[in-house]
C-alpha cells in the first residue's frame, strides 16, 4: 500500500471512477487535500480532509473505499493517514468528521472514534496511535 496526494487538477479528472459513489471531481472546500490509498496499482480508497489550525485538528470531509476493496483494511488505512497527518501538524492526532448516520456506531466500534457534539465523531491521540499501529504498522512515538 502507498498513499498519493492528488492535486486539484488530478482529482478533477476522476470523472470516470465507476467504483465510487461520491463525486471526487469536486472539492468540499478551498484548502482540502485528497489522498488515495494505492493497492496493486488501483486507487483502493480516497479521503478528503482539511488541516484546521484554529481547531488544532484535521477535519475529514469524505472517505470512500472503491467497490472492489470494500470490507478490506483500506478505510482504516485512510483514517490512520489523516490521523498521522494531524500528529505531523502538531494537532496531537486529533481529527473529526460527521459520518453517515448508518456508519455512526460502526466508526466507534471498529475504529475507536468517540462521539462529540451533534452527529460528529472524533479521534484523539490514543485512538489515532491505535489506528497507525493497526493499519500502517508503525508508531509515531
Amino acid at each position: 500500500m502507498n498513499f498519493i496526494e492528488f492535486s486539484e487538477g488530478e482529482s478533477a479528472a476522476f470523472g470516470d471512477l465507476e467504483e465510487y459513489i461520491f463525486d471526487w471531481t469536486k472539492r468540499s472546500g478551498e484548502n482540502t487535500i485528497v489522498v488515495g490509498s494505492i493497492h496493486d496499482g488501483d486507487i483502493a480508497g480516497l479521503v478528503e480532509y482539511e488541516r484546521q489550525p484554529s481547531n488544532q485538528a484535521n477535519y475529514m470531509w469524505l472517505l470512500e473505499v472503491s467497490s472492489g476493496y470494500r470490507g478490506s483494511a483500506v478505510a482504516g488505512e485512510l483514517l490512520a493517514y489523516v490521523g498521522r497527518d494531524s500528529m505531523e501538524q502538531g494537532y496531537e492526532g486529533f481529527f473529526f468528521f460527521e459520518p453517515k448516520t448508518s456508519l455512526y456506531l460502526f466508526y466507534q466500534v471498529k475504529y475507536g472514534a468517540k462521539p462529540s457534539h451533534g452527529r460528529y465523531l472524533y479521534f484523539d491521540g490514543e485512538a489515532t496511535r491505535n489506528l497507525i499501529v493497526t493499519y500502517l504498522g508503525d508508531s509515531e512515538e
